[in-house]
């Protein structure tokens, strides 16, 4: 008789990768100044197979909820916020993968990332392409394979990953997705990304010339107009905020403990008995532990829609109703959070005085990786979002990679402008 597979608690997965959480954090912030990228970290976590967090049990994962893997998302990003965004588009495209009969038709995929091996991405097209148009091409070739010709923006976390899914488009114009080995010759992957938080994601420019592609590697893109998957991807970043929020939280209680550096216009004593600080770091861990509940209800509601969507399938109105729910819980996550930790950010430094301010304690790194990741589709159009369901039952946008930002192409509104 064969033994049931181990289902795993909440506690035991936090017992099995906390301990690796915390090595992580060690060197985090000489590690950004250095701009030290992550091979070794993220291999430990290969080792441990993180990056099978969400596969069944019975296929050789963990059989975490989205809940359970968002909860320690948020563990990882207070250790380094760059990790989890990372891993985004591995996670995402797991997801994909276990939706419903997927399991069976893509066992070569789930027997990979159960080995430990990751998933990068190629999705959006270089700055300056009209909206919607995909210029990466895969074409049929003399020798009955195919090339891969293209350039994308932005592949998060491919420096790390063993796969690289591209979007592409066929000889027919039609769009597809090339899934080709990291290290295939042709392959180039670039650390390029310049901007001043999160640089140790490996978000660079990904290049492929004349990349050799076998028939298998290609697989259809569906242009959803359906919302079944959508608001995952955001949530991953939202998980990494609330982790910075909780790197505030821990750094300025410990600092403020062995404090003893007084000003001559407080109230005297160590500061960790001053009634002012006191307040200030109750409001910074209360927005950590705010940010944590409001991050874990989104991922309740995700999971809730994830559960319609593989009883249902994609096509079912019930699909489409629960992920509108779970659209605007994750919209309202991130308008509520944001200003919160990026507030809890910029007090940090009030609680703890000008030594604060010390580059080699790197303390200035939570607030640049809490506003980049903030940058990413902008908080102010969410609130739009859910005042337009409120008060005219509009419907959130549907969101589909490749169609998400670019350059306007329409002469017309071009001109309004």
């Amino acid at each position: 008789m064969s033994a049931t597979p181990k289902e795993y608690s909440s506690a035991e997965l936090h017992e099995l990768f906390k301990p690796i959480f915390d090595t992580i954090r060690q060197d985090a912030s000489a590690r950004e100044r250095s701009r030290t990228l992550l091979f070794e970290q993220v291999g430990w976590l290969r080792e441990a197979r993180f990056g099978a967090l969400r596969i069944p049990v019975e296929q050789g994962g963990f059989g975490a909820s989205i809940v359970q893997l968002f909860d320690l998302l948020i563990e990882l990003a207070a250790a380094d916020s760059n990790i989890p965004q990372a891993l985004r588009l591995h996670f995402s495209r797991v997801e994909r993968l276990m939706i419903g009969d997927q399991l069976d038709k893509q066992k070569v995929w789930i027997d990979r990332v159960v080995r430990g091996e990751l998933f990068g991405n190629a999705t959006t097209e270089p700055p300056g392409t009209p909206i919607g148009e995909i210029r990466t091409q895969v074409l049929p070739h003399a020798d009955g394979n195919f090339r891969l010709n293209g350039k994308k923006a932005y592949g998060t976390g491919s420096l790390y990953a063993q796969w690289i899914p591209v979007i592409g488009v066929d000889e027919h114009g039609n769009r597809v997705i090339i899934t080709v080995p990291a290290d295939r010759k042709g392959v180039t992957l670039l650390d390029d990304w310049d901007g001043f938080g999160q640089r140790l994601t490996a978000t660079g420019s990904s290049i492929f010339e004349d990349v050799v592609v076998y028939a298998d590697e290609i697989s259809a893109h569906i242009k959803s107009t359906l919302r079944a998957g959508s608001g995952f991807a955001q949530l991953v970043h939202l998980a990494t905020i609330a982790g910075v929020a909780g790197a505030i939280a821990r750094d300025v209680s410990e600092k403020v403990a062995a404090r003893q550096r007084v000003y001559y216009t407080g109230p005297g004593g160590l500061p960790r008995h001053d009634p002012i600080i006191q307040m200030q770091v109750g409001k910074i861990g209360a927005v950590a532990s705010s940010a944590r509940s409001i991050v874990l209800g989104a991922a309740r509601a995700l999971q809730d829609a994830w559960h319609v969507w593989d009883v249902e399938g994609e096509q079912s109105a019930a699909t489409d109703e629960a992920y509108v729910k779970a659209d605007l819980e994750i919209s309202a996550a991130q308008v509520t959070l944001i200003p919160l930790v990026l507030t809890a950010a910029t007090e940090l430094f009030d609680t703890l005085g000008a030594t604060a301010i010390d580059v080699k304690g790197g303390l200035d790194r939570h607030w640049r990786n809490a506003r980049a990741l903030s940058s990413h589709n902008p908080h102010l159009y969410k609130a739009r979002v859910i005042g337009d369901y409120l008060l005219n039952d509009e419907l959130p946008p549907i969101f589909v990679a490749g169609d998400d930002v670019g350059v306007i192409n329409d002469p017309a509104k071009t001109a309004a402008l």
